[in-house]
């Protein structure tokens, strides 16, 4: 049986109008770890720079400020707890935000914006956003300014480590993995093995230009966001400014 697409329609946070998918749907499985007959709690597990650039790349943003592509986690994982029928049922149990975490000392810019970019999305609701920050590892100095390569090391693990756990542990009926990084498949992968494919769900960004996602054997159920919902849940905000703290 193929996966199951759907492409999501703008609509209030409060339900998730839907699309016509572009294949069958999958049958409903409870899995034999589970005590629960149908899944409804949902936890949303967010690689955040992967998505971040995928907005910038898939929505023609590139040209712009550095705050197009920022969107609010919470906002996005209300309408994927919703989606796949759930409507109301989806109860939205964990948003974490995986993503690198600049040094104080070496780009304390970055690292003040990082904060008041976190506090910002724990502010929508702070018993359920959690950023889960890993340092930066920086490397290769420049020879003239001595500047360092700053990059992200082992937050695909971090994520799928997480996401295991938390669908593993019964935290969470659906972990729902929104990256389009192929270093996630396994994670994806495992969880479909040993739960039952119902208990996990990708998503990704979509456009004319851009049809990156986790394709993964089984097959799950994928959400694909498009633009009018990526500017329903966009914050455009340059989190580099002091004054742009929300407390």
């Amino acid at each position: 049986m193929g996966t199951k697409v759907v492409f999501y329609a703008a609509s209030d946070y409060g339900g998730t109008a839907l699309l016509p998918a572009d294949g069958p749907s999958l049958a409903s499985l409870a899995g034999s770890f589970f005590m629960t007959t149908h899944a409804d709690r949902v936890a949303v597990f967010i690689d955040w720079q992967n998505v971040y650039k995928g907005a910038r790349e898939a929505f023609s943003l590139r040209g712009q400020g550095s705050e197009r592509g920022n969107f609010s986690p919470y906002q996005l994982a209300k309408l994927l707890a919703a989606g796949n029928d759930r409507g109301p049922d989806g109860s939205l149990v964990l948003v974490e935000v995986h993503r690198g975490l600049p040094s104080s000392s070496r780009d304390p810019i970055g690292f003040g914006a990082n904060r008041r970019q976190s506090a910002a999305w724990m502010a929508e609701n702070q018993e359920i956003v959690i950023p889960r920050m890993r340092p930066l590892r920086y490397t290769n100095p420049d020879p003239l300014s001595g500047d360092l390569d700053a990059e992200e090391k082992g937050i695909d693990v971090q994520l799928a480590l997480s996401a295991v756990e938390n669908t593993l542990t019964a935290q969470c009926e659906v972990a729902v993995i929104f990256s389009h990084d192929t270093d996630l498949k396994p994670a994806v992968e495992m969880i479909a093995r040993i739960t039952g494919k119902s208990h996990v769900e990708t998503a990704s960004w979509i456009s004319p230009t851009f049809q990156k996602r986790l394709r993964t054997k089984p097959e799950v159920f994928h959400h694909a966001i498009p633009e009018s919902v990526f500017l329903g849940v966009e914050t455009p905000t340059n989190y580099a400014y002091k004054g742009n703290n929300p407390n």
